[in-house]
Order: C-alpha cells, then sequence, then structure tokens
C-alpha cells in the first residue's frame, strides 16, 4: 500500500514534490547525492558540501591517530526510514553496517589520494571499492543527511496535511560535536506496518542507478584509452589501423568492476580526469526518473476534469482558504514541475514581516522559465494564493513586496476572478518598479489544465500572458 492510499490522502505522484513511498516493500530506487550536486538549488547543494565535510572530518581523524573515532564515523547501516533499496517484500535490507564500514575505513588509509585531496564526490567509493555499489553510496548519502530528510518530510507533511507523530526515536544521526552516531527524537509520520518513522526523498535526487559508476567510468573513459593502445600496437606491427568492436576491448581486458578498481588504484589520475569530466559535461537541471516504469509506484493521474470538480466544490472566502491552497500546490505542481521543484509554503520573508504563500525552486535552464530567471532574476517563483473573488490594492501591494532582488522580480498572483481594474493595478507595478505579476483566476487554471490534458505544455500559456503582459503595460 502507498503512503496516500493508508492514509486517505488526495494527491497522486505527478501532485507532489516528493517519491510516494510504498508501505509494504522497498521501491527499487537510490538517492544519487551527485544529482544534489549537479542541482542548482542551494539546498541541495548544501547537501553534497555536508557529505564531503563529513569525510573531511573522517580523514582528519585518521591523520590524527584517532582510527577508532573514523571508524565509528564509517558505519552506514540500511536507512529503513526511506522505503528504497533492493528488498523485496520487506524493509530489511543488507545495508552497510560495520563490515563495509571496515571495507571503507581501509580502502581510506590505504589510498593516499583520498587521504591528500579527500573525497570529491560520494560515488568514488563504487569505483575504488568493488563491494561498494549504487544502493549502498544511496546508503551512505541518506545516513549522513538525515537532518536533511527529516525537514523535507516535516515540510512536506504540513504542506499535504500527513499525519505526524511527535518524539518519534530516529536512529543513526550524525553528531558534529562528537563525531559520532546518536538517536534523535523527532516528529514524523510513522509507517503503520513497521512502526518506523517514514523519511520523505525529493523526486529530483532518485535514480534507479548512479550517474557516477563503473560501467559509466568504462564507457565513456577508459575503453577509448585501451582501443588507442591498441590501434597504436597494430599500426606498429602491421603498418595500419585496424577495426575494433567494444565487444573486443571489453573481451580482451576483462571488463567488470574488479578491472576498474584495479585500473584507478593503479592510475589515480583518470579518477580526476573522469569525474572533471562529468562536472563539465552535466548541467544544471536535475530530471526526475520516469516513475511510470518502477514497479510498485504510483501511476495514478487526476484529470483536468477531477481536478476542476475539485475546484468548483471549494467556495471563495477564508472558510475554503487552506483547501483552495492546498488544491493549487497540487496542481501547480503537476502543471510545472520540473522544472518548477521543491515547494515551500508559507515562507516567511528575512525580515520577518511578509509570508509568503507558495515558492518554488526555478531550475530550468532553457524555455520560459529559464527566460523568466534570466531576465527577472527570478531563482524562487513567488506565489499568492487568494480564495476571492474581488482583488484591490492591498494583494498586490503584498506581493508586489515580496519581490526583490533576492528571490527575483516574477510573481504570480491567482485568485477566483479578475477584472480589469486588478490588470491595471499590476501594470502599475510593472512600471513603477519593473515588478512582473501575472494574475490567475480559475478561467485561466481550468485552461492550463485542459491543455495539459491535451499534451500541451502549460507554460505555453503562461508565456502568452507574460507577452502580453509585459507588451501592454
Amino acid at each position: 500500500m502507498l503512503l496516500n492510499q493508508v492514509f486517505g490522502l488526495p494527491f497522486h505522484q505527478p501532485e507532489v514534490d516528493f517519491l510516494i513511498p510504498n508501505l509494504n516493500e522497498d521501491l527499487q530506487l537510490y538517492v544519487d547525492p551527485f544529482l544534489f550536486y549537479k542541482s542548482g538549488n542551494p539546498e541541495y547543494q548544501a547537501v553534497h558540501s555536508t557529505i564531503r565535510q563529513f569525510f573531511s572530518i573522517a580523514i582528519e581523524q585518521i591523520r590524527l591517530g584517532r582510527n577508532d573515532v573514523a571508524q565509528r564515523m564509517l558505519h552506514f547501516p540500511e536507512v529503513e526510514e526511506t522505503m528504497l533499496g533492493v528488498s523485496s517484500g520487506t524493509h530489511k535490507g543488507r545495508g552497510m553496517g560495520d563490515s563495509r564500514g571496515k571495507i571503507i575505513y581501509r580502502e581510506i588509509i590505504s589510498n593516499p589520494n583520498i587521504l591528500e585531496y579527500g573525497v570529491s564526490h560520494l560515488a568514488e567509493m563504487q569505483l575504488l571499492i568493488e563491494g561498494v555499489g549504487f544502493d549502498m553510496v544511496s546508503d551512505m548519502c541518506t545516513n549522513i543527511a538525515k537532518p536533511f530528510f527529516v525537514d523535507y518530510t516535516q515540510r512536506q507533511c504540513k504542506m499535504h496535511n500527513i499525519p505526524m507523530v511527535q518524539g518519534l526515536s530516529l536512529g543513526h544521526v550524525f553528531d558534529w560535536e562528537e563525531h559520532d552516531w546518536d538517536d534523535q527524537h523527532v516528529e514524523l509520520p510513522v509507517n503503520p506496518n513497521t512502526g518506523y518513522p517514514i523519511l520523505l526523498v525529493p523526486k529530483a535526487v532518485v535514480r534507479r542507478f548512479e550517474d557516477i559508476d563503473y560501467k559509466d567510468f568504462w564507457n565513456t573513459t577508459y575503453r577509448y584509452i585501451l582501443r588507442d593502445i591498441e590501434v597504436e600496437k597494430s599500426v606498429r606491427a602491421i603498418g595500419r589501423e585496424p577495426k575494433i568492436t567494444w565487444k573486443e576491448i571489453n573481451e580482451k581486458y576483462n571488463f567488470c568492476k574488479k578491472t576498474v578498481v584495479e585500473v584507478l588504484h593503479e592510475q589515480p589520475e583518470l579518477m580526476k580526469q573522469y569525474l572533471q569530466e562529468k562536472d563539465r559535461t552535466t548541467h544544471e537541471t536535475v530530471v526526475p526518473v520516469d516513475l511510470d516504469s518502477v514497479e510498485g509506484t504510483d501511476i495514478t493521474r487526476n484529470t483536468a476534469k477531477e481536478f476542476k470538480d475539485e475546484l468548483a466544490l471549494i467556495r471563495p472566502g477564508n472558510k475554503d482558504a487552506k483547501k483552495y491552497e492546498s488544491l493549487l500546490l497540487r496542481i501547480l505542481t503537476t502543471l510545472f514541475s520540473p522544472p518548477l521543484a521543491d515547494p515551500h509554503s508559507q515562507v516567511t520573508t528575512v525580515d520577518g514581516r511578509e509570508i509568503i504563500d507558495i515558492t518554488f525552486y526555478n531550475s530550468a535552464n532553457h524555455g520560459f522559465w529559464n527566460d523568466i530567471k534570466t531576465k527577472h532574476g527570478s531563482i524562487i517563483i513567488v506565489i499568492e494564493l487568494k480564495n476571492m473573488e474581488d482583488l484591490n490594492n492591498e494583494e498586490y501591494f503584498q506581493i508586489s513586496n515580496r519581490l526583490n532582488d533576492k528571490v527575483g522580480k516574477f510573481g504570480i498572483l491567482i485568485a477566483r476572478k479578475k477584472d480589469k481594474l486588478d490588470v491595471q493595478r499590476a501594470y502599475r507595478r510593472f512600471n513603477q518598479d519593473q515588478k512582473v505579476i501575472l494574475t490567475f483566476t480559475d478561467e485561466d487554471i481550468i485552461q492550463m489544465l485542459d491543455n495539459f490534458q491535451q499534451g500541451l505544455n502549460p507554460s505555453l500559456y503562461i508565456n502568452q500572458m507574460y507577452r502580453k503582459f509585459v507588451e501592454e503595460a
């Protein structure tokens, strides 16, 4: 059973930013730390920095002769709270535990390259250690970054009305002062099948396999080096360049993980070249895995009609304001994620004087949303929701105050209706402060849902509204 089914919640997978867990068995997906690194989202990049800092501390403990501290740090059990991995019919997996922690410890103390330069990417471990695969790298990342997953889960639960329980014991959380693992008591949802807390995981950082792994290293880097060697041998021997297939290269040089591990121990400079090329060729935008192809995930989708029917049942006014905000969050996520991701609700501004209804991180690197980021500095998309039919100056004044150089000068105000005077109020803000405020109504939301149902990109509709706004302001 899926989390939304067990708790009787109205959302489905396309409507939320997180992976909906299966509470009966693990989904065969993994947290990829490289996706945190690739993301332009500062909160996600901070996770990557945290992982590097963790290993810097572990390596420093080894240099200081505190090997017992380092060995305790490198203990990574399976994170059962995420319900990801390779277990079938259960959430009990193998994890890394003490044995694989000792393998990593031995690798670090015996590898001069790691001791000197540290760990650039956590996925390096599966290139350097034969017994470590992407499931283990996922466990390492999730253990180290547990505070991030706790905060993320709490935020998503509050936005989507997922029940939480206070005072739950969450095991194996790193204590940065003591350099050791400890339990924490936190507020999280509970899996009724196991009694364990639930940690939600952003869709944008899960994969079926790691982006950095031994197969990728072989296919993108090492086999080309081997082919050049074979070509050079042939030219010297017979005076011409032969036709050499990848199958021949793989068979002759025994393509397997053991071979890659041995090569990278003997030639550590190849690791640097490979990682530098990965950094150069990867893009900012993180594309979530196609969850429709993963067995056990939620493949249900609300139709445009179902969304419209739900919207029609919500009456304008304060009484249904929370229902309206919850529904619009689900609709906006369905329509625009990606590239809009990592929604936050009821966000307090830096000075503590303003509260923004919804913000999305703008991860686009092409198309309309990238243009908005480039032209208006809108890394964050500010959205105000008003479950009302009669807007006035106050609503436009509020959203205008929330737009600035830090988050950008593009915002969306969504209400049940608007009139010509409302449009003039938005034009006034543009002419005075160069702030673009697009006003959406039920009619606009319904049209975008219908377009989406027909396979059209909803961003095209906003692009048309934006162009009309700028031309007429």
